[in-house]
């Protein structure tokens, strides 16, 4: 018996520290999930952070980058547990970084799992075990996010370097029994937080401690199955019990271990007072056989009493038959017992909640029938019943059959007619179903106080009962709401078939959740997330709803931010490129055939920007932006679409133009003319008032099957077009100009391959004096196309100068030129000669330019005085002084300069006279009309005067006849150029 007891106590007490394990184990693995759910919601935010969908890592605009790296930073300060946040491209290199630790360029594809997750597309996030960066010489645990682009291929990561030290930190901060432990590993079993420390712990604080045994493999291959061990601690060697649970979904598993000899102290006190009570009965035994032979020799008195005490028996049926009926109806268990402990009367309304036989125990002591702890427990509390003469109640556990059960006892004093002491009642009631449904509420009640806001109401909806969370979210207090319907948080956003639909889903699927706005007591209205599930009893009637939610505010705020920096300008508030192009797709969509529904699509191009932004400053130039921005939306219905696409360029997309092209044209010609005429109302900048005009270009979208991009690119040329046309007007786009275009691009495709293959070529014309013989030549850049020949300069050359390939093609000029000169130079006959180079604007303003000169004239050996460079007027007024700087350097080498095309540009007495000119070139148009227009006689004739006067050199340029240079030389110009002396030719014709 007494080791049945001491084996059932043993048992209970490892399952019960088994489930103590596993509740700690729950508890600890859900707070690690949470966090790493936290940092994926942070990862997944990123990605809507980047330009247009499906971006390049690659190609992101400094404005991007910037926002970027903000969040990045404003999100890594918002999370305690994150170290650094970061983007990476596939190749494991950091692109963009919150902080300077891991900056660009950091590489961390020598991680061993980063290139089996980069290679693997089905997955989109990764968790890493511990890992040891050799760079940063420290632990962290990696979390990565893919970045898909729009067909679905890895674009890059986004990346989460956490702090294992936080871990341990929050382990420390959780209560704990005396002799438990809570330690986390990865799932290789190294060390990430061990709780708690002490002096002795075998580096229990050190990360990536190995704490690897011979049962791991097959527990971390179980994946999430826990199990429980008995084993010796790591780290003090003492016997623990220990359980063992895998993080659902993450490399990491969580240890809970308690000290066996704290868990077992009350089963070994148990052992040592159950062996003292069988030394103690074995001595008793004798005393009871003694007075057992006492009792027989009485035996005889006894029978001579039998007959008076038959008729007492008798009066006492009587009595205990009414009773035995009144116990009878009694549904707990009541036993009686004498003054020496012994049975006298057992009754129990079910014969299965007794671990004895009733007929068997009467006149057995309680001690040869109960437990050795139960008896224990019923001595103390008779002996107190005695002394005090008051009932006393107290609780056991008994094992009945295969199950333990649990008895609540209420012991009273039994007096005879003496009033004397005769012996106990104690009446026994089971409460094991009544102590699993208090347990159940204790842990409902631990739940109901969550980070969730909970409400529980009735059937009809009134409220019974709310938690801690719903007063902080909503304001309102338990004694606030009690009795009330919810309807009391309604924030009025929420229309009839709102709430119908919600209960609906309530009634049919049990339950329903989704975002809802309800108002606070302090009257401020707030998004929350709502889940409500109708509760039903045994026989499935309802009961209750039960209704939990959260505060979202902050994360729809989040939401919003990112939303507002991916699809909306900055400056101007307006919709970006990204949201246009988002909408257009739409509107492409719904005007496709059959539907055939017109739009148009609008480009605007500010006029003469850039010299405004120059002239009164960036911080005018955004004031001018915004205030436009506001002007054009005045004009635009509620349905159309403003967007600004960056520096100076607008775009409108217009619906609702009609069914027909000619209907939608006009409504669009309509609305861009309004368009021009506000922006050339006058505008108010501090104290500057000015007047601004644009160009716009359209293209319809009316029943055509053209994609987005093709619509694009149609405004774009329809842009170009009006620009063209000399601003300040509106032009459609037509296939002429898509032809023209394309024949453009693919003229600069092939400029870009003329240099490499030798196309390009040098002619010179010559420079004559007044007697007819050539001082110099002008180098002249010609095109000699495999296809189309000769390619005009005026063609090619506007083109070079856009795309910046005249630096290029500028530098060879002037290199090929002053070989030319080294060439002439070796003979006497020319040795005299100089050569002009043309020097592009885009050229001039390289800031290397004067090095590059300089360095080609030493590489080549040509005589700075016999090379003179060609300005244009333009270039010298944009930027005066420094224009001015780099000629003075050039001229302490000793070469010229000349004015080209003097006349026809911003002509200025005041520049003149602050730059280092040597000559001034008449342009050829005025020199063609001198004869048959005098005011082009006029502007020659000054020119000459000018020049004189300036002491410069003066050369006519385009001298076509006799009489022309006639009547140059007698105005006192005797250097000229043109076809009357000689035409461009190659060197070799000369």
């Amino acid at each position: 018996m007494l080791g049945w007891v001491l084996s059932d106590q043993y048992q209970r007490d490892i399952q019960a520290g088994r489930e103590k394990g596993a509740v700690r184990a729950e508890l600890v693995a859900e707070w690690v999930s949470n966090v790493f759910m936290v940092n994926e919601y942070t990862l997944v935010g990123i990605s809507h952070l980047l330009g247009a969908p499906g971006q390049s890592l690659f190609s992101l605009s400094n404005d991007i980058a910037r926002r970027i790296e903000t969040f990045l930073a404003t999100r890594r300060d918002s999370v305690p547990i994150l170290e650094e946040l970061g983007l990476v491209d596939t190749h494991g290199r950091v692109i963009l970084s919150s902080s300077s630790l891991h900056s660009a360029g950091y590489d961390i594809s020598d991680l061993p799992f980063f290139k089996a997750f980069a290679q693997d597309s089905r997955r989109d996030q990764l968790v890493s075990p511990l890992v040891w960066s050799v760079q940063d010489q420290r632990h962290y645990i990696i979390h990565l996010h893919r970045l898909r682009g729009l067909e679905g291929h890895t674009e890059g990561f986004s990346v989460a370097w956490i702090d294992p030290v936080v871990f341990h930190d929050t382990l420390k901060g959780l209560g704990r029994a005396p002799g438990e432990n809570i330690t986390l590993l990865d799932n290789q079993m190294q060390l990430i937080a061990h709780h708690p420390e002490s002096a002795d712990s075998l580096n229990a604080s050190t990360l990536g401690v190995s704490l690897h045994r011979s049962f791991t493999p097959a527990f971390i291959e179980s994946k999430e199955q826990p199990t429980s061990l008995r084993m010796a601690s790591p780290f003090d060697g003492k016997d623990k019990l220990y359980w063992l649970q895998q993080v659902n979904g993450l490399p990491f598993i969580v240890v809970v271990g308690e000290d066996l000899q704290g868990l077992l102290s009350n089963w070994l006190q148990r052992l040592w007072v159950l062996v003292s009570i069988a030394l103690l009965l074995a001595l008793l035994g004798g005393l009871v056989l003694r007075h057992y032979m006492g009792r027989l020799s009485l035996e005889e008195t006894l029978s001579q009493r039998m007959a008076e005490r038959e008729q007492a028996r008798h009066r006492a049926r009587t009595r205990a038959a009414r009773l035995q009926a009144l116990v009878s109806s009694i549904q707990d268990m009541v036993f009686v017992f004498d003054q020496a402990g012994r049975f006298t009367y057992v009754h129990a309304a079910a014969q299965e909640r007794l671990a004895l036989d009733p007929e068997a125990a009467l006149g057995q002591h309680y001690r040869d029938v109960l437990p050795r702890s139960v008896a224990d427990r019923f001595a103390e509390v008779s002996a107190r019943v005695r002394h005090t003469e008051t009932s006393e109640e107290f609780e056991y556990s008994l094992r009945i059959g295969r199950e333990t059960r649990a008895f609540h006892s209420v012991v009273s004093p039994l007096k005879d007619a003496a009033n004397a002491f005769s012996g106990v009642l104690a009446v026994v009631r089971d409460v094991t179903q009544a102590k699993a449904n208090e347990a159940q509420l204790r842990i409902a009640a631990t739940a109901f106080e969550t980070h969730l806001g909970m409400m529980v109401t009735d059937v009809h909806g009134n409220i019974l009962k709310v938690n801690s969370t719903f007063t902080r979210v909503t304001g309102y207090h338990q004694d606030e709401v009690m009795g009330r319907n919810p309807r009391m948080l309604s924030s009025g956003h929420h229309d009839k078939d709102f709430y119908r639909k919600l209960w609906q889903g309530v009634v049919k699927n049990g339950s329903w959740q989704g975002e809802i706005w309800n108002r606070r007591k302090n009257g401020e209205v707030f998004p929350e997330w709502l889940t409500i599930s109708a509760v039903h009893n045994a026989k499935g009637a309802l009961t209750n709803y039960v209704a939990t939610l959260s505060d979202i505010t902050e994360r729809k705020a989040a939401e919003q931010e990112i939303h507002q920096l991916a699809f909306y300008d900055t400056l101007t508030g307006l919709a970006n490129r990204r949201l246009l192009q988002e909408r257009l797709s739409h509107v492409v969509q719904s005007s496709c055939p059959p539907k055939k529904s017109c739009a148009a699509l609008l480009f605007i191009d500010l006029d003469n920007f850039k010299q405004v932004n120059d002239t009164l400053g960036p911080y005018a130039g955004d004031q001018l932006l915004q205030h436009i921005a506001r002007e054009l939306d005045q004009v635009l219905d509620d349905n159309d679409t403003l967007a600004r696409l960056g520096g100076d360029e607008f775009a409108v997309l217009a619906h609702n133009l009609g069914s027909t092209l000619e209907n939608g044209g006009a409504l669009a010609e309509r609305l861009a003319l309004k368009l021009l005429a506000v922006l050339q109302r006058p505008i108010s900048l501090g104290s500057e008032s000015l007047t601004i005009t644009g160009s716009i270009g359209i293209t319809l979208v009316c029943g055509s099957n053209a994609t987005k991009n093709e619509v694009l690119q149609q405004a774009d040329m329809a842009l170009f077009q009006a620009k063209e046309a000399g601003r300040n007007t509106l032009r459609f786009f037509d296939t002429e100009m898509q032809l023209r275009l394309q024949n453009r691009a693919r003229l600069e495709a092939d400029l870009r391959k003329a240099l490499p293959n030798n196309e390009l070529v040098l002619y010179y014309q010559a420079q004559v004096n007044a007697a007819g013989i050539p001082t110099g030549y002008e180098a002249l850049l010609r095109w000699i196309h495999p296809v189309r020949g000769m390619v005009s300069p005026g063609e090619f050359i506007p083109l070079a100068e856009e795309n910046r390939l005249i630096i290029e093609i500028g530098a060879w000029v002037l290199e090929t030129a002053c070989h030319q000169l080294v060439v002439w130079a070796d003979n006497p006959a020319t040795a005299k000669l100089t050569v002009a180079v043309n020097i592009s604007p885009v050229q001039f303003h390289e800031p290397d330019f004067v090095e590059r000169v300089m360095q080609i004239l030493e590489r080549t050996g040509a005589s700075p005085q016999r090379l003179k460079l060609e300005l244009t007027e333009g270039l010298l007024v944009e930027a005066q002084q420094q224009a001015r700087e780099k000629m003075l350097r050039l001229k302490q080498t000793g070469l010229s300069f000349s004015l080209d095309d003097f006349g026809t540009g911003y002509s200025s007495l005041a520049y003149l006279t602050q730059l280092p000119l040597d000559q001034l070139k008449i342009d050829q148009y005025f020199v063609r009309h001198l004869l048959d227009d005098l005011a082009n006689a006029v502007i020659v004739e000054s020119t000459i005067g000018l020049a004189h006067s300036l002491g410069l050199e003066v050369i006519a340029e385009g001298v076509e006849t006799e009489a022309q240079r006639v009547w140059l030389t007698e105005h006192h110009c005797h250097v000229f150029q043109g076809y009357l002396f000689a035409r461009p030719l190659p060197v070799e014709a000369l």
